[in-house]
């Protein structure tokens, strides 16, 4: 009786099966991966669209918008959360304390620490504290100053100003309106059409600590201190001609410029002006004129952001967006004409 000789793979037959399973590999590999940036982005997507209905829901209930900007004051955040099936968190506040310097009111440090996954796009790759010295965790998503520039004194967003000339607001009381008299917006203020004016837009995180890689869409970048008398443009060119693979990051890694707390109302932390487009590079003027601040929207999904227009509706922009195009959409009564196939 004869047995029959089992014959193995030889040497060369391995490896060919071996590169076939690599070339499988790194084509599925990619469209595995888009498939699950897809599916980041749409939550992302559905994150603005809950943000949009909270403002429409807000504004219905209180015939404004949230607060508006108020450096060491609470954000829009804040205001919306109710709206959003937070109210427990909400009413952790308390509302009596005043509405200035929130980080000496243990309520707001304890608030601050909670992760609220509405304010979070699930790209960002910082999802822990965004700050090393409160622990508060950070928003994706900032609200629209409009072309807002501090050195023009203009803010034509469609958000409001929070604070006077001096940065002593009128204690006004924060249960829920929005912070009058010097933030009274209302969508009737959108004269340029709710369809043609952004609302909210998305802003990467960056990293705190000093010595992390830095890139362009995560961090905020110092150009040096601008004269009193210098214009947008010698801001921008200012900002173009950073070193962002070697620049510092501000005041030494203590505070972020990009992605410190969901709470707190400064410009810097929960707002974005439209004077550079979507994953440009973010600058802020060190070390005296710390308010002047070019934070354009920016994200982690390939090629541009998402942004949610005044109107509830979520669009995605390419970060080729033409500047003209996307200053125009940030204004709130420019009079500008944008169509649709210009972003």
């Amino acid at each position: 009786m004869t047995s029959r000789i089992r014959r193995g793979f030889t040497l060369i037959e391995l490896l060919v099966v071996i590169a076939i399973i690599g070339v499988l590999i790194a084509l599925l590999l990619p469209a595995v991966q888009a498939a699950r940036e897809a599916a980041r982005r749409a939550q992302c997507t559905n994150n603005l669209k809950q943000l949009g209905l909270a403002v429409h829901n807000y504004h219905d209930t209180w015939g404004g918008f949230p607060m508006g900007e108020m450096p060491g004051g609470m954000s829009p955040h804040v205001g919306l959360l109710p709206f959003l099936e937070q109210t427990q968190i909400y009413d952790s506040f308390n509302m009596n304390l005043g509405q200035r310097w929130i980080w000496t009111q243990p309520a707001t440090l304890t608030v601050g620490r909670t992760k609220i996954s509405a304010y979070i796009c699930p790209s960002e790759i910082y999802t822990e504290y965004a700050s090393d010295i409160y622990q508060f965790y950070a928003s994706n998503y900032a609200w629209n100053s409009g072309t807002w520039y501090p050195r023009t004194g203009a803010w034509d967003g469609l958000f409001g100003r929070s604070y006077g000339p001096n940065s002593v607001p009128p204690e006004a009381t924060i249960d829920g309106l929005p912070n009058r008299p010097l933030n009274n917006m209302t969508f009737a203020s959108a004269k340029d059409g709710t369809s043609n004016t952004l609302l909210c837009a998305e802003v990467a995180n960056g990293p705190l600590v000093a010595g992390v890689t830095r890139t362009k869409v995560s961090d905020c970048f110092e150009t040096g201190g601008f004269s009193n008398t210098s214009t947008v443009q010698e801001a921008v060119t200012a900002c173009n001609q950073v070193d962002w693979t070697t620049g510092p990051i501000p005041w030494g890694g203590s505070w972020r410029y990009k992605g410190y707390s969901w709470v707190e109302g400064s410009v810097w932390r929960n707002w974005f002006n439209s004077i550079r487009t979507p994953n440009q590079t973010c600058c802020v003027s060190l070390p005296n004129q710390w308010w002047s601040i070019m934070k354009p929207s920016s994200s982690y999904h390939p090629g541009g952001a998402n942004a949610v227009m005044a109107d509830g509706s979520v669009k995605f922009f390419k970060e080729t967006v033409a500047l003209n195009t996307w200053m125009a959409l940030s204004t709130r009564t420019g009079g500008e004409v944008v169509s649709a196939d210009q972003y």
